[in-house]
C-alpha cells in the first residue's frame, strides 16, 4: 500500500514520500551488501549472516535490512548508549566509528562485533549508520563462538568497547591492534572490521548524497515519516485482527538441565504485548541472552510474520509492541550471565514463541487466515572446525550447512523445503566444494532430508543433512558442536499439525569408509560404515581422525493441519521426490501406495478409519455422546479459533464447536480440557525425531481431538510434569 492509501498525514507529498522511502532503503542495503564485498569471511561472503541500519540522530532505526534481523536491531541500544554516555567524553566527529560487542550494551552476543558512525552535515548531526557481522573468533578460551565450559561471562569471549576504533578518517592502531590480538584468526577479523567501517561510510556517502538531490529538510521528513508510515500500517493491520490471547513454550536443553521459555501474547486493539516473565531462570553462561538480543527476537518475528507488505522500520514496529520480561531469566539475562551463545539459543526461542503465538493470532482471523506460518526451522544444528593445514596455515570457522532448515507450512501450502529459517529472508548456505576448499573436509553427501517436514494436511519443508569426511590432514583436532532440540522438536506445528524431526550429530570413529570408496562406493548412511558410532548431544567438543564419518541432521519446518486430511496425491508425490517414506506415509498420512507409488484409495479410506479408531482408543478421556454432535446451520454465528475449531455464539452461552459440529463445551474453560487427549513418545511423529532417545525420555507429544469427529485439534510438546498450556482464547465482546 503507498501512502496515498493510508489516512496518515505525512510531513512529505505521497509522490515524494515513496521515492525517498526507496532511496533511504536503496542506501541502506547498499551498505549491508558492501559488508559482503569485502569481507574475507564465508559468514559473510556465502551465508550472509550480517545486516546494517540507519538510524535518526536520536538513535531509532529507520530501516535495516533483510538479512540477520537481530544482527541491525541492536544498532539502536549502541547508537542510545553513544548518546547518553560518550557525547562529551570521548565524543564523537564526523568521521568517527565505534566498535561494541557487549551484549549488555547492545550485540547479541560477543561474536556479533558492531560499529556505528555518526552522521554529519556540516557541524550538525543529523543521522547515525551501523553495521553488524557475526566474527568468526574474535577469542575466550574455546576457539570460535560457544564457550562451553564457562561459569558466566568472564569465562567467555573478552568484552571490548564501546571504544572509537576509526577516528578522523583512519583507524586506530592502539585500538585495532588490542582488538585484533585477542583472536586466532586476526587477518579474517581484520577484514570483518573493515568491511563493516566500509559499510557505515557508504550509507553516511549516500545519504548525504542524497540531502544534495533531494535538499536535506525533504530526506529527514522522509525519514521521519517511514517511522510514522510503518506504526500506521502495523496498526491497521492488527484492528484487522481478532483480540485476543495466545501462549506457548519452548525448552532449551543444555547439559543436564532444561530451560522452559514461555511467552503469552495478549492483543489488544492496535498493540501486541508479549510476557516472557514465566521463562526459566538464567544460566550460569552460553545460552542466555541480555535484553537487548529479547527485543530484537520479538522484532524478528513481528516484521516477518506482519510486515510482509511494509517497511521494515523497527523504530515504528516498537510502537505497536511492548515486551515485558523478568531479568534474571534465560532470555533476559542479568550481569554477569554468559551469552556467548545466545543467536541461536534463547534469542532463536524468543523468535520461535513469538511467532508461533502469533501464527496462531493469524489462524484465527478471517481475513488474514491465509498468513499463518507454522514454526519454520526450530534451530540449527551447528559445527565450527579449527585446525591447521599440512603446510602450517591455520584454518577455522563454522558450517553452516544447516541454515537450510524447512519452512513452516500453511493453510494453502507446503512450507519450502531448505527454506533458511525467519531471522533472515536473504540468508544462503555455501556451496560443498566452497567449505572443502576452506576446509580440509570431503563431503559424501549434502540433501533434504525425508520424513523432516512436520506432518500435516499440509507439509513442514524438508531440513538438510549431510555426512562427510576428513580429508587432506590426519585429524581436525577441534570440532565444536552445538544446537538445542536434540531431545524434542523445537519447528511447531501449528492447528493439529506436527512439529518437524529433531536435531542430530553422530560421528563414526575408525571407519572403513577408506575401503568403501576405493572400491567405488560412497556410502550414503552411517549404517552402512562398521566403526564405533558415537552419538551427541546439544552440545560436544571433540575432534575427527582420517577414518571418522560425521552425520549432522537439521530440524524442517512445523507443519499445518491434521495429516489425515492431506490429500493423498500430495504424499505419493512427497514419496516420490524421496521428502517422505512409503512406511511414514502410512503411518502419519494413512496413505497407502501400490508397488509403483500410485495411490491406493480404497486401502487409504479403510487405513485413515483406522487411524481415527486409535485416536479414539488412546483418548484419555471418554468419548463424549454422540448426541452432541449436529450439523451447523446457515445461521448459526461462528467465530474461528483456529483451523476447525470455532466458537458457537448462536445462543447466550458461547461454546467451543468443532467443524464437525459437535459442542466441546463452555467457552470460558481451556478447550484442550474440553478435548479428547492423548500422550506419546515424541518419536510418533516420524524416524528423525530423536530416533537415539538421546535424554531418555523427557519429553513426550501430547495430541487433543475432536471428540465426536477424532480430528486433530493441536498438539503440544511437553514434559510429563508439565500442565496442559492454554494457548489460545478470543476476547469475544457480548
Amino acid at each position: 500500500m503507498s501512502a496515498a492509501g493510508t489516512a496518515l498525514r505525512l510531513r512529505l507529498d505521497p509522490s515524494t514520500f515513496e521515492i525517498v522511502r526507496h532511496r533511504l532503503w536503496y542506501i541502506n542495503d547498499e551498505g549491508a551488501l558492501t559488508i559482503a564485498r569485502l569481507s574475507g569471511s564465508p559468514v559473510a561472503t556465502e551465508v550472509f549472516d550480517m545486516n546494517a541500519g540507519l538510524m535518526t540522530a536520536a538513535g531509532d532505526l529507520v530501516y535495516i535490512d533483510n538479512f540477520i534481523c537481530a544482527q541491525a536491531t541492536t544498532l539502536a541500544p549502541l547508537v542510545k548508549h553513544l548518546l547518553e554516555e560518550y557525547a562529551d567524553n570521548p565524543g564523537f566527529g564526523p568521521d568517527d566509528i565505534f566498535l561494541c560487542n557487549d551484549p549488555y550494551v547492545s550485540v547479541c552476543h560477543q561474536n556479533c562485533v558492531a560499529v556505528a558512525g555518526p552522521i554529519f552535515d556540516g557541524d550538525e548531526l543529523v543521522a547515525w549508520a551501523g553495521a553488524s557481522l557475526h566474527a568468526i573468533d574474535v577469542g575466550g578460551p574455546t576457539a570460535g563462538q560457544v564457550q562451553v565450559g564457562a561459569a558466566d561471562i568472564h569465562g567467555e569471549q573478552p568484552l571490548i568497547g564501546p571504544v572509537k576504533v576509526y577516528e578522523g578518517g583512519r583507524f586506530r592502531k592502539d585500538v585495532e591492534h588490542t582488538y585484533l590480538n585477542n583472536s586466532r584468526l586476526p587477518d579474517i577479523l581484520g577484514l570483518d572490521l573493515r568491511a563493516k567501517v566500509a559499510a557505515v561510510q557508504v550509507i553516511r556517502r549516500r545519504l548525504l548524497g542524497a540531502f544534495e538531490e533531494f535538499g536535506r529538510d525533504t530526506v529527514m521528513a522522509g525519514m521521519d515519516d517511514v517511522i510514522d508510515y510503518t506504526e500506521a500500517r502495523l496498526r491497521a493491520r492488527l484492528a484487522e485482527l481478532p483480540d485476543g490471547t495466545w501462549r506457548h513454550r519452548g525448552y532449551i536443553e543444555f547439559g543436564d538441565d532444561v530451560y522452559e521459555c514461555r511467552v503469552t501474547l495478549v492483543k489488544e486493539g492496535g498493540t501486541l504485548r508479549f510476557d516472557f516473565t514465566d521463562s526459566a531462570g538464567q544460566a550460569p553462561a552460553v545460552i542466555n541472552c541480555a535484553y537487548p538480543g529479547l527485543v530484537g527476537g520479538v522484532l524478528a518475528s513481528v516484521m516477518v510474520y506482519l510486515c510482509w507488505d511494509m517497511p521494515w522500520s523497527p523504530a515504528g514496529v516498537l510502537r505497536t509492541i511492548e515486551i515485558e520480561s523478568r531479568p534474571g531469566t534465560v532470555v533476559h539475562a542479568e550481569f554477569p550471565a554468559g551469552v556467548s551463545k545466545s543467536t541461536t539459543t534463547s534469542i532463536w526461542e524468543v523468535r520461535n514463541l513469538a511467532s508461533i503465538v502469533i501464527a496462531k493470532m493469524l489462524a484465527a482471523s478471517e481475513r488474514h487466515r491465509d498468513r499463518a506460518m507454522a514454526g519454520w526451522q526450530g534451530v540449527k544444528a551447528l559445527e565450527e572446525l579449527f585446525g591447521y593445514e599440512p603446510g602450517g596455515e591455520r584454518f577455522g570457522g563454522p558450517l553452516l550447512d544447516g541454515m537450510a532448515g524447512g519452512g513452516g507450512a500453511m493453510p494453502g501450502r507446503d512450507g519450502i523445503d531448505t527454506g533458511g529459517h525467519t531471522s533472515s529472508l536473504r540468508a544462503t548456505i555455501a556451496n560443498v566444494e566452497s567449505y572443502e576448499l576452506r576446509y580440509p573436509i570431503l563431503y559424501l553427501y549434502r540433501r533434504q532430508t525425508p520424513d523432516s517436514g512436520g506432518p500435516g494436511t499440509f507439509r513442514g519443508g524438508a531440513g538438510v543433512s549431510l555426512m562427510y569426511t576428513v580429508h587432506g590432514v590426519d585429524e581436525i583436532p577441534t570440532k565444536i558442536l552445538h544446537t538445542f532440540g536434540v531431545e524434542q522438536p523445537e519447528s511447531p506445528g501449528l492447528c493439529g499439525g506436527y512439529p518437524s524431526n529433531t536435531n542430530q550429530f553422530a560421528i563414526v570413529r575408525d571407519s572403513d569408509l577408506n575401503e568403501r570408496l576405493a572400491a567405488g562406493h560412497v556410502p550414503q548412511r552411517l549404517e552402512d560404515l562398521s566403526g564405533t558410532l558415537e552419538l551427541h548431544g546439544a552440545y560436544a567438543v571433540t575432534s575427527m581422525g582420517a577414518a571418522d564419518v560425521y552425520r549432522a541432521v537439521s530440524m524442517g519446518g512445523g507443519g499445518y493441519g491434521d495429516p489425515l486430511d492431506r490429500d493423498p496425491a500430495r504424499v505419493a508425490q512427497d514419496v516420490e521426490r524421496l521428502l517422505v517414506t512409503p512406511e511414514w506415509a502410512a503411518r502419519v498420512w494413512g496413505v497407502v501406495l501400490t508397488e509403483a507409488g500410485v495411490v491406493d484409495r480404497s486401502a487409504t479410506e479403510t487405513y485413515r478409519a483406522h487411524l481415527r479408531e486409535e485416536r479414539r482408543q488412546a483418548a484419555l478421556s471418554p468419548t463424549p455422546d454422540g448426541s452432541r454432535t449436529r450439523a451447523w446451520e446457515p445461521h448459526e454465528e461462528r467465530v474461528r479459533l483456529s483451523e476447525v475449531l470455532f466458537y458457537d455464539r448462536s445462543s447466550e452461552q458461547v461454546v467451543y464447536r468443532c467443524r464437525c459440529g459437535h459442542v466441546l463445551g463452555q467457552a470460558n474453560l481451556p478447550y484442550k480440557r474440553l478435548a479428547a487427549r492423548a500422550r506419546f513418545p515424541v518419536q510418533r511423529i516420524g524416524p528423525e525425531v530423536n530416533p537415539h532417545n538421546v535424554g531418555d525420555g523427557r519429553f513426550e507429544l501430547r495430541e487433543f481431538y475432536c471428540p465426536g469427529c477424532f480430528t486433530l485439534l493441536e498438539v503440544e510438546i511437553a514434559r510429563p510434569t508439565d500442565p496442559i498450556l492454554d494457548d489460545a482464547r478470543l476476547s469475544l465482546m457480548p
